[in-house]
């Protein structure tokens, strides 16, 4: 299949319409979104979860996206930035608060991890609604579990975890999806 030939401006006005467009998107600058979160976190796992939520950012604002002399992959690290810099003060409070509070940070040894996780898995297989979400991507599990199960507000849960509406709306949307998909799929 030969590579898209559409700038990222068309490719984004396009993509309103066309969810392939914003893939293609997606495909050309996820790289290089990752690489610089990466060099700014200095975690792989941080810098994974900020490049998702910098493509839901980008994904929910495409409608108001204008091009502009720079190019729409300076709009994306816009929003790379914003969210980095978001992370970086939610990181500070949270070391604030364990100041305050006297609460030492917990460094855990691969030893206490395995047993953590093996307590997890046997609760998980104790409710079979954490066994059906349990292969969702964390964000993705917490947020459908907040809005399904425990009924809260999009807004509320949104101000706990500390990302928009919006991305907690898509969040659960497609937790949702799989979850429907993985149904369906089961009954075959």
């Amino acid at each position: 299949m030969p590579a898209d030939q559409r700038t990222d401006d068309e490719l984004l006005k396009a993509s309103v319409h066309d969810a392939e467009a914003f893939a293609v998107f997606y495909r050309r600058h996820a790289e290089a979104v990752l690489a610089y979160l990466r060099q700014r976190t200095g975690d792989v796992e941080t810098a994974a979860d900020l490049t998702a939520d910098v493509f839901a950012g980008a994904f929910a604002g495409r409608r108001r996206f204008k091009p502009r002399q720079e190019p729409a992959r300076a709009w994306l690290f816009g929003i790379a930035n914003n969210l980095l810099a978001m992370n970086r003060r939610k990181q500070r409070r949270a070391l604030a608060a364990r100041e305050r509070l006297g609460v030492p940070r917990i460094e855990f040894q691969d030893e206490e991890l395995e047993r953590a996780e093996a307590r997890l898995s046997a609760l998980m297989q104790g409710n079979p609604l954490n066994a059906l979400v349990a292969d969702l991507p964390a964000e993705q599990r917490d947020a459908v579990l907040a809005r399904v199960v425990d009924e809260r507000d999009y807004d509320d849960i949104a101000r706990e975890q500390d990302v928009s509406e919006a991305l907690v709306r898509q969040r659960v949307s497609r937790a949702l999806a799989r979850l429907g998909g993985g149904m369906r799929e089961g009954r075959q």
